[in-house]
């Protein structure tokens, strides 16, 4: 992105070379300009002397997620579209090309959150704007992400509320953004009722007794945990297991399930990527699911599919293993390798779609106690490795309560609050001890991975 407002600060030759940005910017700022942005609004006088745009060139893999641009006195937003008009058909912009412009309603009258669902999709055209007001918990929008070769070059700004010596600004001129209970995505982001709106489960489903370190796996638990690589039984590797998360407090275990289960599991979890079209390029449409699956949110915080009921065989595959991750043997395995004491459980199936999901580093509601978390990535391919597809899982320092520092906005690999980053892979299983004061997410996941990223991810509570 390019600074376009501050053009009058610029060394004169410089200037020079940049007179048709200077007649848009002032045009667009001009009395007469404002006086139509805001007779097709109804958003009221704006200000002449505040501009604030910027050049935006959006390339393959860029993409902007869900927020509704309310920050400081913000107005109206603005984009006026540009892309390269020497391209064959430059008038319109595939759909599969991605780079819309998503609108989300709210999910209902009772609710600031957003739906899950965009109500409109503009796509990119030559020479085209878009406006609309900067409304707290109604004005939401994202950006699709661009899966073709053209660049997504915009003109995008905003018009600011009147600034003071200005006709018509007023001293509480902000409090007509905000209608009785109203939330900007911030304040969503950072309230717990958000958070926990739609989560697995709210409580931890407590063991009917404190699970603790038993170090000896029984043939009963064994049968119990058929579905695991039976490596991970034998004593020996449990010892190893167990001294490795010891020093290190996380450990990434390869090759988890039973090679016979893995080796009937990946064909169903391809061929359910292959028939919704998910990855390599395509983005998966807004309502994919399959079968006994919802789509959790608010899309403010968090949006994935979640496993609810198995209608087929892919389905009862990953409940079984849900069935067993929940259980009292996997409870007692876990406290063998970890030598924590598990008062709890709580967790899901879920399903990242490519070009579609991710989670936001804000804390889970009822986390609140040191937990042991245990994700079961199956993720096909090896393109994930490097990242650059997304899917990885990050965990960061919430900074001991900062709400500046709440992890909200994803950080740059080489930020000091990162703790831990373990990409997506097939049949890892994560094992993390997890204090209060530390928050996670999955990075959205682009269209250009190899398809979702499926898991199996648990939190067990830790008696202290």
């Amino acid at each position: 992105s390019g600074d376009l407002a501050n053009l009058d600060g610029l060394p004169a030759a410089e200037q020079a070379q940049l007179p048709c940005l200077r007649q848009l910017r002032d045009s667009l700022y001009s009395q007469e300009f404002r006086d139509f942005v805001s007779r097709v609004t109804g958003c009221g006088p704006l200000s002449g002397s505040r501009t604030d745009m910027s050049t935006n060139r959006y390339m393959q893999g860029d993409h902007l997620l869900l927020h509704d641009d309310v920050i400081g006195d913000r107005r109206v937003s603005y984009i006026i579209y540009l892309p390269d008009p020497d391209a064959a058909d430059a008038s319109r912009w595939a759909d599969e090309s991605g780079g819309g412009l998503e609108l989300y309603a709210r999910e209902s009258p009772n609710s600031w959150a957003p739906a899950e669902c965009p109500e409109k999709t503009i796509r990119p055209r030559w020479n085209q704007l878009v406006m609309f007001t900067v409304l707290p918990g109604q004005s939401h929008h994202a950006v699709q992400e661009v899966c073709g070769e053209r660049e997504r070059l915009s003109i995008q700004g905003w018009f600011h509320f009147p600034q003071p010596g200005e006709p018509g600004y007023s001293v509480d001129q902000m409090q007509q953004l905000w209608t009785d209970g109203a939330e900007s995505t911030l304040s969503q982001i950072a309230a717990s009722h958000q958070r926990a709106h739609g989560t697995q489960e709210t409580e931890f489903m407590a063991f009917p007794k404190c699970i603790e370190d038993t170090s000896i796996v029984s043939s009963e638990d064994k049968t119990e945990l058929r579905l695991m690589n039976p490596e991970y039984l034998s004593e020996s590797v449990m010892t190893q297991v167990a001294s490795r998360f010891a020093d290190d407090s996380h450990i990434e275990l390869a090759q988890f399930l039973n090679p016979a289960v893995a080796s009937a599991l990946q064909p169903l979890l391809n061929a359910a990527d292959e028939h919704d079209k998910v990855g390599n390029g395509h983005m998966a449409a807004h309502g994919t699911r399959g079968a006994g699956w919802i789509i959790n949110g608010p899309p403010v915080v968090r949006r994935f599919a979640c496993l609810q009921s198995a209608e087929d065989a892919l389905g009862v595959q990953l409940m079984d293993i849900h069935k067993m991750f929940e259980g009292p043997a996997f409870a007692r395995w876990l406290a063998s390798v970890s030598a924590l004491a598990l008062r709890g459980r709580r967790g899901a199936v879920r399903r990242f779609r490519a070009g579609l999901d991710y989670t936001l580093a804000s804390p889970d509601a009822g986390s609140s106690c040191t937990t042991l978390d245990a994700v079961l990535c199956l993720a096909p391919g090896t393109t994930w490795l490097d990242g650059v597809v997304g899917g990885y899982h990050c965990y960061v320092d919430s900074g001991d309560g900062d709400a500046s520092n709440d992890g909200s906005v994803y950080r740059a690999a080489g930020d000091d609050g990162i703790l831990l980053t373990t990409p997506a892979s097939w049949n890892s299983l994560s094992l993390v001890m997890r204090e209060p004061n530390v928050v996670r997410f999955i990075k959205y996941v682009s269209a250009h991975a190899p398809g979702s990223r499926w898991d199996v991810s648990f939190e067990y509570s830790v008696d202290e």
